[in-house]
């Protein structure tokens, strides 16, 4: 039973008849004579020593190597940092080593201590290599060979951060690397030099970091976020092949060609990744090797709270279902019969420490992935709290077009025909004097009449409806968010406010005209709304940007359908109460209605809507997605920040003075209004956020 299911998650476990089946297996690939002498030296050790085996040693190794568990917590090996790991994540590396496996996937949640756990071994294999006399001949290499460890990741940024660094930091501080194998950066600082022809290399998934090198060990970080790359199969034809996956079998030839002895490797092949969709590389590996029943496979999947110790926990547990094709994921309510309905539909439930609850509550399916580390690949509304969603409507905000005096409140308007924009509503009309005498009428935005505007275009021609969205950022609040390693920690978030949400449709058997649309945002601009910052989605997206560009505004595409990205900042907007909206009910059906739809050929995650809503109606998300872009360019092209100590006075939004004598020295403290019209908005008493320090990570003791 190489790979069982422990709570539902997969793990490797040999019983002792098993490991020793596995050391059978690998000495009978062995010539008759090698056979007879390693199972006398294996009967001497198991009796005490073998004095057979210490010559061979001698003539292989300068110094016998120490066991992984001495190498962990002695202080002249890796004492300083590999004692610091959990006991959970100790037992687990000796386990690893003593059962001589090749291959490791290590999946699950954020923040557990994948590339911690990935780079330590990864150390304990360059230690063992470095006790050899030489490495070469002791595997049938050429005396001039480089023997690498190659290390990838996504980019080279963290390929860099993750891998070199980190695996640097541990020997750096060992005083047996200092003295006995030193380390020595190569100029592209994705190399590290050891003596003996030895070298840790790393690279991106687009690098040529790996290509005909010998490569002893691998490790592939976030093997399930690679994306996919084109290849062509044996018939000729193009597909699409997983990165991760194209990688890992690229590293695990070139170990395999080089160091593969009697069907046994040396080295190790490591793969890591969280959570990102049950199709993705790794869990079809781990799924692969459980049905080969592979001896050699070693995988440990676990969630943030799994590896520390129950001290760190009240010992209070809330029940989650995990969804599928056909149920939602949901939080239980507590009732025992629910569970056990859930439970005989085939549903899994599993029990989330009580200190996690508000982050399911705000984010269920992502807390599933991020902090259970659980993929799921149900079809389930994408904003769980529909609450939220009216809870960021906001009456006070008046909408320029339809709503008030004319009853309508879809702001819906058909291209071609007049549209009747009440600017009286939004902006307040000046009277200027000119030279000569004259007079000129200029407008003012009555709310944030100085702060820059952003808009996004959601287009189409004919059929599809065009989704526009403008809007600012009103303010600053505090709020508390989780880090990857699971600590809370402070941050401040902007305010959002809409400016326009409109839906234009096109003239019936006509088309809509990119020109009507770009006129809209122009007679804004006339109007006092600063536009600072125009994005469109990229279909028929270039003239239009051109156009922008001529008159002074930063326009480029952006498209949400590529990722979640843009909908996740939309989503985390709305359940921390930063955004306010005024009444728009078809961007609220759109919102309401999102899902979350596995793509085609289990590409990842899109976010969709139904064909037909639940109101009978044919879905939509023009201008959900208009909505989600502008929101995602404030928060991640900030065009200002809070107001700077020293301009004491600013404006309120209604053009009011207040005070901003709060911007000092001090710790930041969020106070939230009670009014209900305005969820999150906050009173920020104290001024920037201090440094600090950074809290523990939650796979070391601390």
């Amino acid at each position: 039973m190489p790979i069982i299911d422990r709570n539902g998650r997969p793990r490797s476990v040999r019983t002792d008849d098993e490991d020793r089946g596995v050391l059978l297996k690998d000495i009978s690939l062995l010539p008759p004579l090698e056979q007879i002498a390693v199972l006398e030296m294996y009967e001497e050790l198991r009796l005490g020593q073998s004095d057979s085996f210490e010559s061979i040693a001698k003539i292989e190794y300068t110094s016998s190597p120490v066991d992984i568990r001495t190498f962990l917590t002695d202080p002249y090996f890796l004492g300083e940092t590999g004692s610091s790991l959990w006991p959970q994540l100790v037992e687990d590396m000796v386990e690893l080593f003593e059962g001589h496996y090749h291959e490791v996937a290590l999946t699950g949640s954020l923040g557990w201590g994948k590339s911690f756990f990935a780079t330590t071994a990864l150390a304990y294999v360059l230690y063992q290599m470095s006790c050899l006399r030489d490495p070469q001949k002791a595997y049938d290499l050429d005396s001039g060979s480089h023997i690498y460890l190659a290390m990838l990741s996504v980019t080279e940024k963290v390929a860099r951060r993750v891998a070199i660094n980190e695996f640097i930091g541990k020997v750096s501080h060992s005083r047996y690397f200092k003295e006995k194998f030193p380390s020595q950066a190569a100029p592209s600082a994705l190399e590290i030099r050891f003596p003996r022809q030895i070298q840790i290399v790393a690279g991106s998934t687009g690098s040529s970091a790996i290509i005909g090198l010998n490569a002893f060990a691998g490790f592939i970080d976030e093997s399930s976020f690679m994306g996919a790359v084109k290849e062509v199969d044996r018939s000729g034809r193009v597909i699409s092949v997983d990165k991760g996956e194209a990688i890992y079998k690229s590293i695990i030839r070139r170990m395999k060609s080089r160091f593969q002895k009697v069907g046994r490797l040396p080295g190790l092949m490591i793969i890591a990744s969280s959570k990102e969709r049950p199709s993705a590389f790794v869990e079809q590996r781990i799924q692969q090797a459980r049905e080969q029943n592979d001896a050699e496979f070693f995988v440990r999947e676990y969630s943030t709270w799994d590896v520390r110790p129950s001290s760190a926990f009240t010992g209070r547990f809330f029940k989650v279902g995990v969804g599928d094709e056909k149920l939602h994921s949901r939080i239980l309510s507590g009732d025992p019969d629910e569970e056990i309905r859930l439970l005989d539909s085939g549903m899994r439930v599993m029990d989330v420490p009580e200190e996690y609850r508000q982050d399911f509550e705000r984010d269920l399916e992502g807390s599933l992935r991020d902090i259970a580390g659980v993929a799921t690949i149900s079809i389930s509304p994408y904003i769980q709290r529909s609450e939220q969603i009216y809870g960021a409507v906001d009456d006070s905000l008046p909408s320029p077009v339809g709503g008030e005096d004319s009853g309508d409140l879809t702001q819906d308007w058909t291209a071609g025909t007049p549209l009747m924009i009440h600017w009286s509503r939004i902006a307040t009309p000046r009277e200027m004097r000119l030279p000569g005498g004259y007079t000129e009428i200029k407008w003012r935005p009555k709310r944030n009449p100085t702060t820059t505007r952003y808009a996004h275009i959601d287009p189409s021609l004919t059929g599809d409806s065009t989704g526009l969205a403008i809007g600012h950022i009103s303010g600053w609040t505090e709020v508390v968010r989780r880090d990857p390693a699971g600590e809370e920690y402070n941050e401040l978030a902007p305010v959002i406010e809409t400016d326009l949400l409109l839906r234009i449709s096109p003239p019936p058997g006509d088309e809509i005209l990119l020109s009507d649309v770009r006129s809209i945002l122009y007679q804004f601009h006339d109007h006092g709304f600063a536009l600072g910052y125009v994005t469109m989605d990229q279909y028929q997206s270039a003239d239009s940007i051109q156009q922008f560009r001529k008159r002074g505004i930063e326009s480029e595409v952006v498209s949400v359908d590529r990722t979640t990205e843009a909908y996740d900042v939309l989503k985390t907007a709305l359940y921390e109460g930063r955004l306010r909206l005024h009444r728009n009910d078809h961007c609220l059906r759109e919102l309401s209605q999102l899902q979350r739809v596995p793509k085609p050929g289990g590409r990842g995650i899109k976010i969709d809507h139904p064909r037909i809503g639940a109101d009978g109606m044919p879905g939509s998300k023009d201008l959900a997605d208009a909505l989600a872009a502008l929101v995602f360019n404030l928060t991640q092209r900030t065009p200002g920040m809070p107001v700077a100590p020293q301009l004491g006075l600013s404006t309120d939004g209604r053009g009011e003075a207040r005070d901003d004598s709060w911007v000092n020295n001090g710790r930041l403290i969020a106070v939230q209004e009670t009014s209900p019209r305005r969820p999150g908005r906050s009173i920020v008493d104290g001024g920037a956020p201090s440094a600090g320090t950074m809290p523990p990570m939650p796979f070391i003791k601390g």
